[in-house]
């Protein structure tokens, strides 16, 4: 029995919250990873943000898949889920993803992207239903750790209300043309500094003439089986270009995860930075998964 698909425009309007979180948790055991991206993740449990919509699809008397909208850098953002024992049937997140698009045209149009994580050629046929075309891929590479390898360069630790303008500084002129990673504001960085996951000792600097130079900044998923550290993000100050900072940079990283008990590090690269892939294959990484971006523009309503 097929009850349809309800879309939504407020973290309020979802209806039953714990029914959600019931479906996102099976998902994320069947998937060993969240089924939201971090972005997506913090916006539902923060009440929302720009762009925000969500849309579900009911099967009988259960919630069968889940989909989010959300604002990053002009570009309204798709992410769904189905639940596990509901993905025999491929229409569901036909339903969602189609519903999703209609939002955007509803409120105007303008570009779209969707996230594939762990991307198949389901999912190609299901973007093409939707008009989406794949533009960009996101490789997830890992290594174990430790590297073995020595750290060359000197690193402090984050202090919270001290180098908050100094990290958005260089962040911000090393992803300027980054559509994610970009355009980070301090509410976007004090968000993050309010997850249980964070931790400043984690969280690196390395400064040259009184400046800071380059950052790498740790993660733990002590949720996942095994716990894995990523290297959440980095970046080298384009004035500091060409030092191999980035590769020091990285190794510190690993470093510092390993020295919490973590035997995997792990970091998401987008798969044409080609500069970036070979470095990381250097260091010992290779490609665990792949994630897909598929976009189009949707025309008005």
């Amino acid at each position: 029995m097929h009850h349809g698909v309800a879309t939504v425009s407020t973290v309020d309007a979802i209806g039953d919250a714990a029914e959600l979180h019931h479906l996102l948790d099976e998902a994320a055991a069947a998937d060993h990873r969240h089924p939201l991206s971090d972005h997506l993740r913090m916006e539902l449990a923060h009440g929302g943000g720009p762009g925000f919509a969500a849309v579900m699809v009911r099967e009988g008397d259960h919630l069968a898949g889940y989909a989010q909208l959300g604002l990053i850098n002009g570009i309204r953002n798709i992410e769904l889920v189905v639940a596990p024992a509901d993905r025999g049937d491929d229409t569901i997140a036909r339903r969602l993803l189609a519903a999703a698009v209609d939002i955007v045209a509803a409120d105007g149009g303008g570009p779209v992207q969707w996230w594939a994580f762990d991307a198949s050629p389901t999912d190609d046929a299901l973007a093409a239903s939707a008009g989406l075309t794949a533009t960009r891929s996101l490789l997830q590479m890992r290594r174990p750790l430790p590297t073995g390898l020595p750290v060359d360069v000197a690193t402090r630790a984050f202090v919270p209300g001290q180098d908050e303008d100094a990290f958005l500084a260089v962040n911000n002129r090393a992803f300027a043309s980054h559509p994610e990673q970009g355009g980070w504001t301090r509410a976007t960085l004090e968000q993050r500094e309010n997850e249980p996951w964070f931790d400043p000792a984690g969280f690196l600097l390395h400064e040259r003439d009184e400046r800071l130079a380059a950052f790498c900044w740790t993660k733990l998923h002590r949720d996942e089986q095994p716990v894995l550290g990523e290297i959440y993000v980095i970046a080298v100050d384009p004035d500091f270009q060409g030092l191999k900072l980035g590769n020091q940079l990285t190794l510190a990283g690993l470093a510092s995860i390993a020295e919490r008990g973590v035997t995997i590090g792990m970091l998401y690269v987008d798969g044409g930075n080609t500069a970036a892939v070979t470095m990381y294959e250097h260091l010992g990484f290779s490609v665990h998964r792949t994630d897909r971006a598929f976009t189009r523009d949707v025309t008005p309503a």
